[in-house]
């Protein structure tokens, strides 16, 4: 762990050790702590993201600790870098699981990093969140140590090519890929919907990452005529693409997810190449009560959708601990996820207010800052809004929203 991260560490315990001097929050913690472990991408190709991601954790874990933890029992707080990298991320995991005993993880971010650490979160029983969206993170038998907030690559594939039919202008469609666990599949439906719709889909191509150029690439889509290029990328590889799709002449429309399309994709490429890109993703609810108490504790991250998805991470790992009437292991916040998290009960949208109610034996249903987090047997989330944005005149704006 790096200097930063130990401080982060020694931070988090400690507010919940001072704490002001509250006697009640003083008394817990003569009980034994509660270790949760945090993974977000502080570098890498998610390291836009998961800064935000760890403060968001924080703040939820320093509240539950300023209000006397979960039954006396203050929580800590051990963060590692996932690095945006499986290898890394694997390393970390087996740390926090091995040495920091953690009974929890959250928020990796890549698919590819949240599949090489999801059998040793099972294998640990480790009650394991993550913000990723490819069909494989909660396919299998994995016990029910696995969940996300994240649609999955079927929701998500609906939702971007059902947008893509509202183009009247658009006849042709090509889709170009990073190679992804989430590639193929989410190529597969997103291209299914748009043939069922009436639209050609012009070149399906799957390209390597970390190339200096993708020329070859680009000719041959273009060869196809497409009036859309639905892109797939992240930050980096989008950036030459963008730059590439543009020295060679392509006056069509771009659309990409919008964690790719971002700030830093913006900037790398410039504006003149970025102008008029579309993108899409998951949206924050952004009208919901708990997105109001997010984006006030951790202000500076209002506009990361991530960060509001690890912010309903910390809160509902806090409030299936507190169902189990503080026993702390992943096999009994994965038992009491959907107690804390699905209807029926009475609508929460903070800690508080739900341990609050739990404490006097009432069912609860969390609702959150990213959405409703209502979730399925596999650990899927059911719903969640889009949001459609645009470059314009180097900025990214918000077009619309979409309720599936």
């Amino acid at each position: 762990m790096s200097d930063v991260t130990r401080r982060q560490v020694l931070a988090t315990a400690a507010t919940g050790a001072l704490a002001l001097g509250r006697p009640a929050v003083l008394r817990a913690q003569s009980k034994e702590p509660i270790h949760i472990g945090t993974l977000c991408p502080l570098t890498g190709a998610g390291g836009s993201y998961g800064p935000d991601m760890q403060k968001a954790i924080v703040a939820v874990a320093e509240r539950i600790n300023k209000a006397g933890g979960i039954y006396g029992r203050p929580l800590v707080l051990f963060h590692e870098d996932d690095q945006t990298n499986p290898e890394a991320a694997v390393r970390a995991a087996r740390k926090l699981i091995d040495v920091n005993k953690v009974v929890s993880m959250c928020s990796t971010w890549a698919s590819a990093v949240t599949l090489a650490v999801k059998p040793v979160a099972v294998e640990g029983k480790v009650f394991y969140l993550s913000v990723s969206g490819a069909d494989a993170v909660t396919e299998g038998n994995h016990g029910g140590y696995v969940a996300r907030t994240q649609p999955n690559t079927r929701l998500q594939a609906q939702v971007y090519a059902k947008w893509v039919l509202t183009r009247k202008e658009v006849k042709r469609v090509a889709y170009m890929a990073l190679q992804t666990p989430y590639a193929a599949p989410f190529g597969e439906m997103f291209s299914g919907v748009l043939k069922t719709g009436g639209l050609t889909i012009s070149d399906t191509l799957i390209y390597e990452d970390k190339k200096p150029s993708y020329r070859s690439e680009v000719t041959r889509v273009l060869a196809t005529n497409p009036d859309l290029i639905m892109l797939s990328c992240y930050t980096p590889d989008g950036t030459v693409m963008a730059k590439e799709l543009y020295r060679a002449g392509y006056k069509g429309a771009v659309l990409g997810p919008a964690f790719a399309v971002n700030a830093k994709f913006v900037e790398g490429a410039g504006a003149e190449v970025a102008e008029g890109i579309w993108a899409i993703d998951p949206a924050p609810s952004f009208d919901a009560p708990a997105y109001k108490q997010f984006a006030a504790a951790v202000p500076q991250a209002d506009k990361n959708p991530y960060a509001a998805q690890s912010w309903d991470h910390m809160t509902l790992i806090g409030l299936a601990l507190v169902a189990g009437k503080g026993e702390a292991s992943g096999t009994v916040i994965k038992d009491n996820l959907r107690t804390v998290s699905n209807p029926p009960g009475t609508v929460v949208t903070s800690w508080e207010e739900g341990a609050k109610l739990l404490r006097e034996g009432k069912k609860i249903n969390y609702e959150g800052a990213s959405g409703s987090c209502d979730f399925d047997a596999q650990g899927d989330i059911l719903s969640r809004p889009f949001g459609a944005y645009q470059v314009r005149k180097g900025k990214i704006e918000q077009v619309s929203i979409i309720n599936p």
